[in-house]
């Protein structure tokens, strides 16, 4: 598998440097047909990118475990390759920084730069093969992530009640690639036991991001066919928490398994899949290998309803 990943410079970026500066630059990267705008500090005459980012941009890949790994090393031994932005502007929350070169060397990707598109291409051409389902608390990247956004002020309790979860599943390509959850601490070991299962049953799920990534909104998430479990909300057009907001909530492919109330049908991508018994890949239906995993252990499948119709939702009463 060869995954291209083109990093397009904009303006500011490609601005003269300047010995010694430290300006902000706006940098769009743009992975497998998908874009993110990040910001990227010239220091000293060298783009530095936030770590926090740089493992935003390669999530799913092989290579972000390694990534991870660099980094938490990196920060415990105050190694020189991740800088301390002690200088003009420092980004609020966010104090680590990684260059691509540095990147280049810790991962092993060939660079190559095409100076008439203004582009450096990374080439990562090494298959994702590693199966992992792991739990942690919270890493400080994480929380500096879902600060504000999922995780608020008023959460009425600690990081310590979640669990971070990393969760190899299939995709609707049939390769492998890497999800990351936050459930509830007590059901970490049940949940990595239930995507398991749906990853031995070779069951497709499109992806697995926090909802972070989306501005912590729901409906930019569904669009994207995310699948996701906590965030700290009500249920929509209620003032009733959401079993997301404790982590005993997770969706599953909601463009396959659209979320229906009358004639409303969020993602709207999911009118395409209204005709249950026209069964397609990724489709959650009574006896299949994700509704199982799910009701074996207890879960409550939002499929059974009356109204709203949730077909991408799993909830844990107790």
């Amino acid at each position: 598998m060869k995954i291209i990943i083109p990093i397009v410079l904009s303006i500011l970026a490609i601005a003269p440097f300047v010995a010694h500066a430290s300006e902000s630059a706006s940098i769009n990267i743009q992975v497998n047909e998908r874009s993110f705008q990040f910001e990227a500090r010239n220091i000293d005459g060298t783009l530095y990118f936030r770590h926090v980012d740089v493992a935003t941009m390669l999530q799913g890949h092989f290579a972000e475990t390694i990534l991870r790994r660099e980094i938490e090393r990196a920060v415990q031994s105050a190694a020189r390759r991740i800088r301390e932005d002690n200088l003009h502007q420092r980004p609020q929350g966010h104090v680590g920084y990684i260059s691509l070169r540095e990147i280049s060397q810790q991962l092993g990707f060939r660079l190559a730069w095409v100076p008439t598109r203004s582009m450096v291409i990374v080439d990562i051409s090494q298959p994702f093969t590693e199966i992992t389902f792991t739990q942690q608390p919270l890493p400080e990247y994480v929380l500096d992530i879902i600060r504000g956004s999922s995780f608020h002020d008023h959460t009425p309790f600690d990081y310590s009640y979640l669990t971070y979860l990393t969760i190899t599943h299939v995709n609707f390509e049939g390769q492998y690639q890497l999800g990351h959850m936050i459930v509830a601490a007590e059901l970490g070991e049940e949940v990595l036991h239930i995507f398991r299962d749906i990853f031995d049953a070779r069951f497709p799920i499109a992806r697995i991001r926090l909802i972070d990534f989306y501005g912590a909104q729901d409906y930019p998430s569904m669009a994207d066919n995310n699948s996701v479990a906590f965030n700290f909300r009500n249920i929509a057009g209620t003032n009733t928490l959401s079993r997301h907001a404790l982590g005993r909530a997770i969706d599953i492919n909601p463009i396959q398994n659209p979320y229906i109330r009358g004639s409303t049908i969020w993602p709207a991508a999911g009118s395409a899949y209204l005709d249950r018994t026209n069964i397609r890949p990724g489709m959650i239906t009574p006896g299949c290998p994700a509704y199982t995993a799910f009701t074996s252990r207890g879960w409550i499948w939002g499929g059974h309803w009356r109204s709203p119709l949730d077909y991408h939702h799993f909830e844990r009463l107790n």
